[in-house]
This record gives C-alpha cells, structure tokens and sequence, in this order.
C-alpha cells in the first residue's frame, strides 16, 4: 500500500511556529522598542535560543535590528514590511477560522465552551 504524504501548508512563508510566534509579537507591539531581551523573557528562551530565531526572521527578510542611540551594543528589532504583510495574512486566517468556528453559537454557548476548556486545562496542569 502505498503511503500518502501530505503537502506542505498552503501559505507557508518559511519560517518555524516559534519564529512565527517572536514575528506576531513584534508585530503586534510596534508601539514599543523591543530587543532581544525582551523576547528571551516573553518567551523563557536563553539567549542562544532567541539569536538563533531571530538570525533566521532577519535572514528570511523578516525583521531588521537597528542601532539604537543611547546604547551602540542595544539593537533595536524592527519587523520588516514583509513580516507586517504576513502577519496580517495569518491574522485574517485566523478570524475566518474562528467564525467558522463559532458559526451558530450565542454567546452564552461560547463562555460556557472556554469556561469547560479552561477547566480541562487547569485539569491536565495540575
């Protein structure tokens, strides 16, 4: 019998879940100045963990580190108008597939369902 692989992920831009995850962060608070310490405590990675993601978000022409003024060892991450694009792509997947998702549930339905979620959760962390 033969055996199916299945095909990449539609929309796949080349990067890690992770990689993605640091991405939609520094997308999502460009109001702040954010450095790599800050995504080495947002996401409890050591610092050899967090060069190694954002080296490959910079290589992959996702984000720039720019200098910053007050300090010349500090470099400021900056996503890139790529990033941007893609993150807004994600985003609007993400909310087609939460109304299909929710398609027919009140309200009500809805805080009852993550009510039980997040009690089965606390469950599996306990």
């Amino acid at each position: 019998m033969m055996e199916l692989t299945p095909p990449p992920p539609e929309g796949r831009h080349g990067i890690t879940e992770t990689e993605g995850l640091i991405m939609g962060f520094l997308c999502d608070h460009l109001d702040r100045e954010l450095y790599q310490r800050d995504v080495e405590e947002v996401f409890c990675i050591r610092r050899s963990t967090a060069s190694r993601f954002l080296q490959n978000l910079e290589r992959d022409g996702m984000l720039t580190r720019q200098s910053v003024p007050q300090d010349a060892r500090l470099k400021k991450l900056v996503p890139t108008e790529k990033a941007m694009a893609i993150h807004a792509e994600i985003a609007e997947k993400f909310q087609i597939a939460e109304a299909l998702m929710t398609a027919g549930l009140t309200a009500e339905e809805l805080e009852q369902f993550i009510a039980t979620a997040r009690k089965i959760q606390r469950n599996l962390l306990d």
